[in-house]
């Protein structure tokens, strides 16, 4: 269980202190479940304590389960078997497309089942009662607890344990009744562990597992009373079946994690809170992939360090710098990039998707939409992303600081932030759908090239392609007016590299170094060149100094 997975989850939905919002979805099915799921995931910010709080459900779930077992008498040797869907869970919830709510319904199933185990008079009634009064509270669930009555009404051996029979085919009905209705879309999530699933995703099978272990145990602690077994043999028994528990649970952690690398749930904890410093250690601790080097180079960019501290790190193409996946409808990391890149209007597209399409409304994607609507001067629409973010715990300082900028152009405009993304949208005809990163770079710049986060971006990108060509006339035209700002040092590096390329490669337009000392290229790195030109030839070695210069990571790395 990884505390960054679980605090990702805040991320994943939004718990309003409103009447509209509470009544709306407590009358859902499961909508009890729903809500109380979100006021404790509310609480996830912090990973330690959103590790804390789901250990104390697991530790409940596993004493609801033992207290309702040792109502048929079973012996304490059981108790080690009622740790075992505790593990499986935790195993589990780190498929963040599995929602909360599934771990807080099951708690309420066994509550149920805990309550139903001491009833006398009226089982059959009240068992019936807490049946569909379930599958509304807190949906299929349901059904797992008809199961289990079942079981604990045979373990009693009572006259009307036949009766109960009649739990599942209530929880069957509802479910029907659910999808008739239309309340639910799919007989899977009406009646299986799908519910509680993303309806975009494929449930993998291994989750099943999760609850089928809850029966399974309650049948074993009942069978282990009927046979008589020795407390020996019933401890052997048990650490067995909790041996066994490992291999499904791995398999779960296995199955999620080549879903997506938990480190990217690490990501996004540091960009919610734009601990940037957090964001690069953590990015430096992980083994090198695209995705991990485009929040490196994110981090960078905010702190206003790109170009100067780009090849401090392990670069290998454009890719490093932004990698734009097939389906962009949902990716927090790519809304990330376009904000930085300066591409406002790509960025509140995608983030307006992905608000859309997770499991309840993701509060900085919620941000972003409020700040893009902010910098386009659609402040009644900034206005009503605010005012939800102002009915949360911990979003509601933030949407108040930012409300002074409604209806204020003057606010707005002298903001760096939003003045700045006011300025990039001047572009906005140019880009409507994005096709790629540097075909839409040039407009933004063209239309505010004081950016100098979109112009380091833009530098960077060219560089880590290898085009020196191109990177000659972008600098020729975004570096050489006097407001521009000094050439970086991996630019002057490059430019005087292609200088002397260019007088020795037919077929290339020849340029010296006075083109490179017009353009901002000192004196120092034409010196150093030579220093690397002889050590280029003595060997590699001799290279090794030269690891952060553009010229090691032109001739060295492959992209």
């Amino acid at each position: 269980m990884n505390g960054f997975a679980l605090a990702y989850r805040e991320q994943q939905q939004l718990f309003l202190f409103d009447k509209t919002y509470l009544g709306t979805t407590l009358f859902k099915v499961g909508g009890f479940a729903t809500l109380l799921s979100q006021f404790i995931v509310q609480f996830f910010r912090n990973p330690a304590v959103a590790l804390i709080l789901t250990l104390c459900l697991l530790a409940l779930l596993a004493w609801l389960l033992w207290f309702s077992v040792r109502r048929t008498r079973a012996d304490w040797a059981i108790l080690p078997l009622c740790l075992i869907p505790a593990f499986l869970w935790a195993a589990s919830l780190s498929d963040h497309a599995l929602h909360f709510d599934a771990l807080v319904a099951a708690i309420l199933a066994l509550t149920a089942l805990a309550c139903y185990s001491r009833i006398r008079r009226g089982r059959l009634l009240w068992g019936s009662i807490l049946t569909i009064g379930l599958y509304a509270l807190a949906g299929p669930v349901s059904l797992l607890f008809a199961v289990c009555a079942i079981i604990l009404d045979f373990a009693g051996e009572g006259r009307k344990c036949w009766a109960s029979l009649l739990y599942p085919l209530l929880a069957l009905v509802c479910g029907c009744i659910a999808v008739l209705t239309a309340a639910l879309p799919t007989w899977s999530s009406a009646l299986a562990p799908a519910f509680w699933y993303d309806l975009d995703a494929k449930m993998p099978s291994c989750h099943l597992w999760v609850w089928l272990s809850m029966p399974v145990i309650i049948l074993l602690a009942v069978l282990a009373r009927k046979v008589e077994l020795h407390k020996l043999y019933l401890l052997a028994g048990c650490a067995i079946l909790a041996a066994l528990a490992i291999i499904p649970a791995h398999k779960i952690r296995s199955n999620l994690e080549s879903q997506e690398p938990l480190k990217t749930y690490e990501f996004e904890y540091y960009v919610a809170r734009e601990d940037w410093d957090g964001l690069i250690e953590a990015c430096e601790n992980s083994p090198w992939l695209p995705r991990t080097a485009n929040y490196l180079n994110l981090a960078l960019s905010w702190k206003g360090e790109l170009a100067d501290r780009l090849l401090d790190y392990d670069q290998r193409g454009p890719d490093a710098l932004v990698l734009l996946t097939k389906d962009r409808a949902v990716d927090i990391a790519q809304t990330h990039l376009m904000m930085a890149m300066g591409n406002v209007a790509a960025a509140q597209d995608v983030a307006f998707n992905t608000l859309s399409s997770l499991s309840g409304y993701c509060p900085l994607m919620m941000e972003v939409n409020a700040k893009v609507d902010l910098m386009r001067g659609s402040y009644e629409v900034a206005d009503k992303y605010l005012s939800l973010l102002e009915k949360t715990l911990y979003y509601r300082r933030w949407a108040k600081e930012y409300k002074r900028f409604l209806y204020d152009d003057d606010a707005v405009e002298t903001d760096p932030l939003l003045g700045n993304g006011r300025r990039n949208l001047m572009a906005e005809n140019a880009f409507v759908m994005y096709s790629d990163p540097m075909s839409e770079l040039f407009p933004i710049l063209d239309a505010n090239p004081a950016n100098k986060q979109v112009l380091e971006y833009g530098l960077c990108y060219l560089l880590l392609s290898k085009d020196l060509n191109s990177v000659k006339h972008f600098i020729e035209d975004y570096y050489s007016s006097p407001d521009s700002p000094e050439l970086p040092r991996i630019a002057q590096e490059a430019m005087v590299f292609y200088s002397e390329f260019s007088r020795n490669m037919e077929g290339t337009e020849p340029f010296g170094f006075d083109w490179c000392y017009a353009h901002g290229v000192k004196q120092e790195v034409v010196d150093r060149f030579g220093e690397y030109q002889k050590a280029a030839v003595i060997g590699t070695e001799s290279l090794k100094r030269y690891r952060g210069t553009y010229w090691y990571y032109l001739v060295h790395t492959k992209i």
